[in-house]
């Protein structure tokens, strides 16, 4: 995945803002996101206050790469290496416990982070550009639909943000599935793009299913 200014300038602009601390649209594998360095807390709460949305439901993650997600969290269960094995990059959140301290605001109540590595796509360069990880969550206003191009999206939303990388209509469908891995099974937080039925039968060691 190399990306070079020549290339794709808008993106090491993009990379620029949010090392610094700012706020980007960028079209993910699925919908267009707001992106943020996950470890600035200050630029993670201005997504809050952009989405409109409660700080007691943390922002989902991308990382650049498998290694990037390794280094950051060493220790997974069996389960999770499983799903990371078969089914990254794509559309899997996966709830991880993190040593390194992101931002309190994309860790959930029981200390986990919720990450993916999805398909090629210019998050994913974001994130390879800006450090290895932003935040991932659709640009919209909470409560309405994720747009799947950049005329989709509410101009309150469009203000508030430092840059927009339009790379036209985004491939939509259905937003990442969310999963936990737990010592004995396997939680469905969210089914989406990955349905229930195709992770449980690419899985080679069984898991129960504590679906919420």
């Amino acid at each position: 995945m190399r990306i070079t200014p020549e290339k794709n300038p808008i993106l090491f602009s993009a990379a620029r803002i949010v090392r610094s601390g700012g706020v980007v649209i960028v079209p993910t594998e699925t919908f267009y996101a707001l992106a943020a360095d996950p470890f600035q807390e200050h630029a993670v709460r201005r997504i809050f206050e952009i989405k409109n949305r409660p700080e007691t439901i943390p922002l989902p993650l991308i990382s650049a790469r498998r290694a990037v997600v390794d280094k950051m969290i060493p220790s997974v269960c069996h389960t999770a290496e499983e799903l990371m094995n078969l089914f990254w990059p794509g559309s899997l959140t996966i709830l991880l416990e993190p040593t390194f301290p992101f931002s309190r605001l994309v860790i959930g109540p029981t200390g986990k982070v919720g990450v993916r590595v999805p398909s090629d796509c210019p998050a994913r360069q974001l994130a390879e550009l800006a450090g290895g990880w932003i935040t991932a969550t659709s640009a919209n206003r909470s409560g309405e639909p994720s747009p799947d191009r950049v005329t989709r999206i509410s101009a309150p939303v469009l203000d508030a943000v430092d840059l927009v990388v339009d790379s036209g209509r985004s491939p939509g469908g259905k937003p990442s599935t969310v999963v936990e891995p737990l010592a004995d099974g396997l939680r469905f937080v969210r089914e989406g793009a990955i349905s229930r039925k195709v992770i449980r039968g690419k899985m080679r060691v069984l898991v129960s299913d504590k679906s919420s």
